[in-house]
C-alpha cells in the first residue's frame, strides 16, 4: 500500500500536539495527519519533559518520610496519704512587739545545746475540733479525700473570742485529739518537687537581725489559755540557729500579770509571701525528757493577712502538740465559712518516733488559684484545692502574706503542761533556716 504524507505548513509544537483536540475545537482549521515519525518525535519530547519535571521536584526537597519514635509506656504515680486529723489554732494578730533597739543584735553568745517540746492536750472549751471517721466529708468542698472537717460548732468563733481576757492576745486555738502512733513514718511516695527559681528571701540566722525580726514581749495566746509570757530573753541565735527556749521562771508581763512560764516568739519584718511561691524551713524540737514532754506547742505559721481572724485566713505550715501526741505533726488552714463561723481543714501526720527525735524539713507550696500543698521531710502529706470560704475560694488563700510567725507556746487548748516537761534547762524549738522561693 502506498502511504500518503502531508507536510504541514509549519512545524507542530509539542504543546499544540498535546492539546490538539481541545485547541482545534476552539480554533477550527485544517486537520493534520500524524505520521509515525511525528508521533515518535512527540513521544520523545513528552518523556523528556516528564523526566525533567521529576528531577526538578526531587531536587527541590519534596516530602520525605518521617520516622516516629515509639511512645514510652505511661508511668503511674502512687500516693498514700496518712490518716487525717484536725487542729484549730486560729489567732488574731494584735500583740505587743518589742524592738530591742540595735537593728542588728547578735545574741549568739550562748553555746549550750537548746531544747524544745511540743504542746499538750486541752480540755474541751466548746470550740474544739474532733477527728472525723474515715470517709467523712468536710463542710466545705475539698478535693483531697484526706482533708478533715471538724464538728463545726455553731458558736465556735464566739466561744473562742469569749475566752480572750487580755487585749492584744490571741483567740482560740482548738486542739487535735490524740492519735495512736504508727509503726511507720512514711506518709507519701511523692517527693518534694524542685524549686522553679532561686530564693527570693532567706534567713540562715548568722545573727538575730531586728531589721528582719520583731521579738514578742506579751502574753499573746491568753485566748487559748496558754501559760507563757513571751519575752526577748528567751530568743537567741546560737551556731547559726534561731533558738527559742521555754522555761520555768516567775516574771511580770507587760500587761501586769505574773507568769511562772516564759517562752519566745518572733515575727518577720519586710517579708512578703505570695501565691506562686513556696516556703521551706528546717526545725528541731528538744524537750529535756522526750518521754515527759506534754504541754509544748511549737509552730511556724501566718494569720490575718486578709483581715481579722478567721476571715483573714490562717495557714499553719507546721504545728506539733505533744500533749495530744508527740509522735505527729499537724498542718492546717483556717477560714470563715459562708455563715461567718470558723472552719478549718487539716492533716495530722503520724510518725514512727517522737517528732523531737531529729531535725525535720517542712515545705509549703502556696500555689496559684488556691492550690495548697504541704511536704514533710521530702514527702507530700497534705493537699487542699477547695474550701467553703466566706469570700469564695480561693480567697483569702490567693493573697500575699506579709508576716511569718515562729513561736513555742506552752499549755493551752491542746492540754496542760506536764510536770517536769521544761526541766531545769528548759525546752527549745530551733530553726536552722527559712527561705522563700518562686515555684
Amino acid at each position: 500500500m502506498k502511504a500518503t504524507i502531508e507536510i504541514p505548513q509549519r512545524p507542530i509544537l509539542a504543546a499544540e500536539a498535546i492539546v490538539d483536540g481541545a485547541e482545534n475545537r476552539r480554533h477550527p482549521g485544517p486537520r493534520h495527519r500524524w505520521t509515525p515519525a511525528t508521533l515518535v518525535a512527540v513521544l520523545i519530547i513528552v518523556v523528556s519533559s516528564a523526566a525533567l519535571v521529576s528531577v526538578l521536584v526531587g531536587d527541590g526537597g519534596g516530602a520525605q518520610p518521617v520516622e516516629t519514635a515509639p511512645a514510652s509506656p505511661p508511668t503511674t504515680a502512687v500516693e498514700a496519704e496518712p490518716s487525717d486529723s484536725s487542729a484549730n489554732r486560729g489567732v488574731d494578730r494584735s500583740a505587743l512587739v518589742v524592738d530591742v533597739g540595735d537593728p542588728a543584735v547578735d545574741v549568739g553568745a550562748e553555746t549550750e545545746e537548746p531544747s524544745t517540746t511540743p504542746p499538750p492536750e486541752a480540755p474541751d472549751t466548746g470550740g474544739r475540733s474532733t477527728i472525723q471517721p474515715d470517709g467523712a466529708q468536710p463542710s466545705g468542698p475539698a478535693t483531697d479525700p484526706s482533708t478533715i472537717a471538724p464538728a463545726s460548732p455553731a458558736n465556735a468563733l464566739q466561744a473562742m473570742r469569749a475566752t480572750s481576757t487580755t487585749a492584744g492576745s490571741s483567740a482560740g486555738r482548738t486542739a487535735v485529739p490524740a492519735a495512736s502512733p504508727t509503726t511507720s513514718s512514711s506518709t507519701s511516695t511523692t517527693t518534694t518537687p524542685a524549686s522553679g527559681g532561686g530564693a527570693v528571701w532567706e534567713e540562715h540566722f548568722d545573727r538575730l537581725d531586728t531589721r528582719r525580726w520583731e521579738i514578742e514581749h506579751s502574753t499573746y495566746g491568753d485566748g487559748n489559755g496558754e501559760r507563757q509570757c513571751y519575752q526577748p530573753q528567751n530568743v537567741r541565735v546560737t551556731d547559726g540557729r534561731l533558738v527559742i527556749t521555754a522555761r520555768t521562771e516567775t516574771t511580770t508581763c507587760p500587761n501586769g500579770s505574773t507568769r511562772t512560764v516564759t517562752s519566745g516568739m518572733v515575727r518577720s519584718r519586710g517579708l512578703t509571701f505570695s501565691p506562686g511561691q513556696a516556703i521551706e524551713f528546717r526545725v528541731k524540737l528538744t524537750p529535756p525528757d522526750p518521754s515527759n514532754q506534754a504541754g509544748l506547742w511549737p509552730a511556724v505559721w501566718a494569720s490575718s493577712w486578709a483581715g481579722s481572724w478567721p476571715r483573714g485566713g490562717e495557714l499553719d505550715f507546721l504545728e506539733v502538740m505533744t500533749a495530744e501526741d508527740p509522735r505527729r505533726a499537724v498542718f492546717s488552714l483556717h477560714y470563715a465559712d459562708r455563715s461567718g463561723g470558723h472552719e478549718l481543714q487539716n492533716k495530722a501526720v503520724p510518725m514512727s518516733d517522737y517528732f523531737s527525735n531529729g531535725w525535720h524539713t517542712v515545705r509549703f507550696d502556696y500555689g496559684r488559684d488556691g492550690n495548697l500543698v504541704w511536704f514533710l521531710d521530702g514527702s507530700r502529706v497534705f493537699t487542699v484545692s477547695a474550701a467553703d470560704t466566706a469570700q469564695g475560694y480561693p480567697a483569702p488563700f490567693d493573697q500575699t502574706i506579709d508576716e511569718i510567725k515562729v513561736n513555742l507556746a506552752v499549755g493551752g487548748r491542746p492540754g496542760p503542761l506536764a510536770s517536769g516537761a521544761l526541766g531545769s534547762p528548759g525546752a527549745t524549738f530551733e530553726i536552722d533556716y527559712i527561705k522563700v522561693f518562686d515555684l
